[in-house]
């Protein structure tokens, strides 16, 4: 089959890459072997990332490409043209596979030194302003009501978010319960669980 007619899940899954895998924080042994070649010691980060990106999403559609923004370690980068659909996938799982991949890819090349996070079409945005408006009107409705409020199951880096927003809140904190897939943030009045620790 045509690897332009694969879909950007096809290529992960062929590289061994899963949906729920998070961004690795060390240098994967040198016996596993590289997916890339080694970086030559001048080499840009910046221009390793975008060969790869690049390389990876021409394989799907011509039509894409890439904005790379650098703060410090962190890379901002964007997804544009092309179907961005293909690329964020169902609940955002595909994109956040091409993120981990890129991960890996980074982390081959120059260890834990840098961290790279992707979005499609302003979709991490969305869903991130989406998360803060639920977390403040659970904090509002726990607050009125001085009831405890479970929000829907979330991904860690969703649940951090919201643990992040409520953290320094007067009136209301916040926990994570649930195994798995089922795991949520709990949002409660903070005289309750001034005993019980924040989780991810």
């Amino acid at each position: 089959m045509d690897d332009k007619k694969r879909g950007l899940d096809d290529l992960l899954s062929d590289l061994g890459i899963g949906e729920n895998e998070a961004a690795p924080e060390v240098v994967p042994r040198e016996e596993e072997g590289p997916i890339v070649a080694p970086a030559p010691p001048q080499e840009d980060p910046k221009s390793v990332l975008e060969n790869f990106l690049v390389g990876l999403l021409l394989r799907l559609d011509p039509a894409y490409s890439v904005d790379v923004q650098q703060q410090e370690n962190l890379f901002r980068v964007e997804v544009l043209g092309g179907d961005s659909g293909r690329v964020i996938g169902r609940e955002g799982r595909t994109l956040q596979s091409l993120e981990f991949l890129t991960n890996v890819v980074m982390a081959k090349h120059f260890g834990p030194a840098y961290r790279v996070v992707l979005d499609a079409a302003g979709y991490r945005r969305r869903n991130e302003e989406r998360i803060r408006r639920l977390a403040a009107d659970a904090a509002l409705q726990v607050e009125m009501s001085g009831q405890p409020v479970e929000l829907p199951p979330m991904r860690p880096s969703e649940r951090r978010i919201i643990h992040v927003l409520l953290k320094q809140h007067p009136k209301v904190t916040t926990t994570s319960v649930g195994e798995g897939e089922a795991r949520h943030v709990v949002v409660m009045p903070r005289a309750e669980a001034e005993s019980s620790p924040e989780e991810p």
